[in-house]
């Protein structure tokens, strides 16, 4: 009987085990839409419904992939920019989103090819999907929609996830810009490195500030 009684926990352990990686296994169906996933296409939806256009950045290409592939099924027009794409094969791109009446709806960018003095005041919507250390780095991204010739009221919306490094990164960002604030101009470039206390404050190895 207790024999007995070892094999049910045993199979009972395995079930819970196999449930538990078939959920995991979800995730990374082409098909799958995260919490932050399913914000953002709303958003997107009110958006161009308000016959705006919008660009959505991410650090990731992997992560605009998957942005691509649920606004496809939306049948909306898109254009991308980011690092694989040659500088020649970019004004093509731009002019289209910055098209007044047609082009692109929505531009999928880098972060970091958001950088390079871009100007999309196509869109006036921006929406960062993960958040940089370095708060200067998503402000050049800000500034594409933000520039001379912008008719429009911009928005910037940072989609940011509840109790996970995120937040602990936005606190980051925070700190570094009172830093920034508060220092003389030239030592203003403390803000470009992370340092050991940072590493450890993002992984919750530190303690709170």
């Amino acid at each position: 009987m207790l024999l007995k009684t070892f094999g049910n926990i045993s199979l009972s352990a395995e079930a819970i085990i196999a449930k538990e990686n078939k959920e995991i296994d979800k995730i990374f169906e082409p098909n799958y839409a995260s919490g932050k996933l399913k914000v953002l296409l709303e958003k997107v939806d009110y958006v161009i419904e308000s016959g705006d256009k919008c660009v959505i950045v991410s650090q990731w290409t992997s992560m605009l992939d998957i942005v691509e592939h649920h606004l496809k099924k939306k049948k909306l027009k898109l254009t991308e920019i980011n690092g694989k794409i040659a500088t020649k094969d970019r004004q093509e791109r731009i002019d289209s989103f910055n098209q007044k009446n047609g082009g692109a709806q929505v531009m999928l960018l880098s972060l970091t090819a958001g950088g390079v003095g871009l100007n999309l005041i196509g869109g006036n919507h921006l929406f960062l999907l993960d958040l940089h250390w370095n708060p200067a780095l998503e402000q050049q991204a800000f500034d594409r929609i933000y520039r001379v010739g912008q008719t429009k009221d911009v928005f910037i919306h940072k989609l940011i996830c509840k109790n996970t490094v995120e937040q602990r990164v936005l606190e980051m960002q925070e700190n570094k810009i009172q830093l920034a604030a508060s220092v003389l101009e030239g030592a203003a470039n403390k803000t470009n490195k992370l340092s050991v206390n940072d590493l450890k404050y993002l992984f919750g190895l530190a303690a709170e500030r």
